[in-house]
Formats: structure tokens, sequence, C-alpha cells
């Protein structure tokens, strides 16, 4: 078999592969051979048809089954002579054979990983910045750990905003008669949320336990449930509690429940610490996405058509499941935007994938170069700190993840940390304080000012 590899560009190639006449001769003499113990024609028995008789009938059938036969080895034999590394499948084409010696010519196109070599990716400059956690920071943190503290207490009043009426309802069909399977009973509706239609807020807004409703509702055209996008429903309600929310005082025992903490004091320091730390790790999170995002633009290259059709293959899957969970638990969204029209999709996420791809194939060629590598002990310690949270003992976790995607995942987060720290090293990093409240007040006066700015334009 004779091989030549052709470079189309950084990540196409073509594989010319020569199949010698007697390989595919041999090859279809087998198929001869199948053919022959099944044929049946006037005057043979079964099985007895001579072989030039199939030869005229079915010569260029088996001759191409042959070829097609033997073009899944050659293929990965090229491969490995080639040395080439391909990470979608090929395009194939079988052309006639050479009049010079016999052999079939069988062109394959393939893509592979593309070359990039890395340049001026040490000693860029950067700024970490890391938000400041303020005291109104500390008290909304608190206020949220009351709310989560917050009891549901039945009462017999008609529904306010913010409590929550407990609701049966099915649907009715033209002539008001329940459709099978759609009863749900005991949903938990929060009066004024506008997390449900419009119609139901207006019927369970002042309604008490026990009042019944027959309410149409209208969705939207880009409704999530196929079935109800864009139609109008009749629904029948019955409200069964009416449920006022309770938060408690602040005080040393809700410290307590809260997180073990001895006193009020103790859980605001407690708060405090987390916040720091949880702006500190968001801000070592942007400064690492914008090194990514330095190191793409100094290193352009591109990508492989069917790594991003893949990916968005991927995502878009994900997406429609997603959309159609959601619509079928019930929970009487609007259902959003209508994120399942596969063209609106790729528009919208396209340059998102082609940014994941950019930059997982710059940090893999990194992690090549320096040696990055997860060990069975990096894994070992993030088993036992996620054993811990979870009071569970390390070995029994681990054994449980053994070659399951979970652990997959835990290992490509340890090995992604690892070229974080690797990039971040390489990088001069200064750090100085964020205040977000005055970022975020000085961006709406600017979208503020371009707004007035845009007014004036369009009245002139």
């Amino acid at each position: 078999m004779n091989v030549r590899l052709e470079e189309l560009d950084n990540w196409k190639r073509r594989l010319t592969i020569d199949l010698p006449e007697d390989e595919v001769g041999k090859k279809a003499d087998e198929l001869f051979e199948e053919l022959a113990a099944k044929a049946e024609a006037p005057g043979f028995r079964k099985g007895k048809v001579p072989r030039d008789m199939l030869e005229r009938k079915y010569g260029e059938q088996v001759k191409i089954e042959a070829l097609e036969s033997l073009i899944p080895d050659a293929y990965f034999a090229a491969v490995k002579e080639t040395g080439i590394a391909p990470i979608c499948d090929p395009t194939v084409e079988m052309g006639s054979a050479s009049p010079s010696d016999g052999s079939y010519q069988v062109t394959v196109t393939v893509e592979v990983r593309p070359e990039i070599e890395l340049k001026d990716y040490k000693g860029l400059e950067f700024t970490e910045k890391v938000p400041i956690v303020t005291n109104e920071d500390v008290e909304k943190a608190l206020e949220e750990i009351r709310e989560g503290q917050a009891d549901l207490v039945g009462v017999t009043r008609p529904s306010v905003p913010g409590d929550y009426a407990i609701v049966d309802f099915e649907r009715l069909d033209e002539n008001g008669e329940p459709v099978p399977d759609t009863k749900q009973e005991g949903f938990p509706a929060e009066v004024g949320s506008g997390r449900i239609p419009q119609e139901l807020e207006e019927a369970i807004l002042g309604a008490s336990a026990g009042e019944e409703k027959t309410v149409p509702v209208t969705y939207p055209a880009d409704y999530g449930a196929e079935e109800l996008a864009g139609k109008t429903i009749t629904l029948r309600l019955r409200v069964t509690e009416v449920k006022e929310k309770r938060v408690p005082p602040l005080s040393d025992e809700l410290a307590k429940k809260a997180g073990n903490f001895a006193t009020v004091l103790d859980l605001r320091v407690g708060i405090r610490n987390q916040l720091e730390a949880e702006a500190k790790a968001w801000a070592r999170r942007r400064l690492e996405e914008e090194i990514v995002g330095k190191l793409i633009e100094g290193n352009p290259f591109e990508l492989p058509e069917c790594l991003i059709t893949e990916r968005l293959d991927r995502m878009h899957e994900r997406f429609a499941q997603g959309r159609k969970e959601e619509a079928q638990g019930g929970d009487g969204g609007n259902g959003g935007a209508d994120d399942t029209n596969r063209d609106a999709f790729d528009r919208v996420y396209r340059p998102v994938v082609e940014h994941q791809l950019k930059a997982g194939l710059i940090l893999g060629v990194l992690s090549k170069e320096h040696g990055i590598e997860v060990t069975r002990q990096d894994i070992e310690q993030r088993i036992a700190l996620i054993a811990e949270q979870h009071g569970r003992e390390p070995a029994e976790l681990l054994k449980d993840l053994e070659g399951s995607e979970s652990l997959s995942e835990i290992e490509n987060d340890i090995w992604l940390g690892k070229v974080h720290e690797l990039i971040v090293g390489f990088s001069k990093v200064t750090t100085e304080p964020f205040d977000v409240a005055k970022a975020r007040e000085e961006a709406e006066a600017q979208a503020a000012e371009a707004a007035a700015k845009d007014d004036a334009e369009k009245t002139d």
C-alpha cells in the first residue's frame, strides 16, 4: 500500500492511498464466494451458479464493496504511517483503477489538531482587581441568611404579595372537561414574584384557601414546550392554602443555625471572611480569563470546522433538553427566549465555542511544553476535600467515582488549575482593590450619557 500526505492548511490533510490490485481482487474473490453460496439462477441449483455469470451481473458492485471494506483498515494504517492525529471523521473519495499498475486510488481528507507555536506569552502585564467587601455586602448576606431560615406559616386571610399560595390545577379542554394527566397538586406559587403567567398571578392575588377559579392562560410563541407555545389554554385551579413567610430576627440563635457561630458578631466575621475569599477567587478567575484572552489574541490560528460543529451540536442538545425539562416541570414560567432555534443559537454561541476551543488548545500546548500532569496524589487530595465536605470516607468515594465522568471532570479541573497557575506565574501581575459600587455607578452614568447623546442626535 502506497500513501502520500498533503498539507492543505494548518488543520487539514489529504491522504492519497493506493490499494494494490491483488488486495482488491483477493477481497472481491471472498465476496464472490459468499455471493455464490447464496446465489440462484434459472437452470442452476442454489450455490451452483457459475462465477462468470455472477461477475457479469454483479462484478462492478462487488468490486465497489471490496474497495469499501478495505478502506477502514487502509485508512488507519495510513494514519499510523504518516503520524497524523485526526480529530474528526474523514471524507473519503474512491477513484478508478490506475492504468499503469491496476491499483485503486482512495483519497481521504481529514481535519487534524492545529499546529500551534506559542510566542510572547511570558512577561505580559495584568492588573488583578479584587472587589472591596463593604459593610453593606455583609448586611445583605445576613438578610439572605434570614430569608433562608424563614418559615412558611398558614394564614386564613387572602393572599398578598410575598405570600405563597399552594395551588392544585389541571388543564381543561374546549368542552370544559379535565385533560387527562395534566393535574398537578401542591404547587407553591409565590404571589407577586412574576415567575408565573400574569393571568395566574392575578388569579391567586387576594385569593383565600378553598377558592376555585377557571383561568385562560396565553403562552408566548417562543415558550419552551411546543404543545403550549402560542396557544391559549384554560386552567382550573384551587387554592388549598395560603402561607405567610416569616423571617426570624437577627439573633445568636440564628447565628448558631446558620453555621454554628456562637454570636451574631461571630457570624458577621465569618460572612466577611467568606465574602473576601470569594472576592479573591473571583478576581483570580477574571485574571486567568484575561490572560487566556491575551494569549488567543497574540497567537491567532484557524480552528477545524468539525470541532466547532461538534461542540455546538452538544451545546444545542443540552440547551434543548434543558428547555424541555423546564417546560415540563410545570413552573408556569414564560419559557424565556427561543434558544432551541438552531440558526439563532449558532449565531450567538459560535464565538463562545471558538473562544473555548482556542483556549483549550493553547493551554494544552503550554501543558505539554512545561510537563503539566495530574498525578494520582493530586486526585486523592481533591477527593479527600470533597469527601470531607460530604461527610464520606475518601477511599469509599474514590472507589465509587472510578471510571466515571465525574472523576474525569475532577481530573480536568485539577489540570486546569495547574495550567492557570502556570500562566499567572509567567505574567507580571499587579493587585489593586476594586470598588464594585463605584464602578457600577460610573457604568450607569456612562450609559445614561450615551442614551442622552443618542436621543439628541435623533432629535437633530
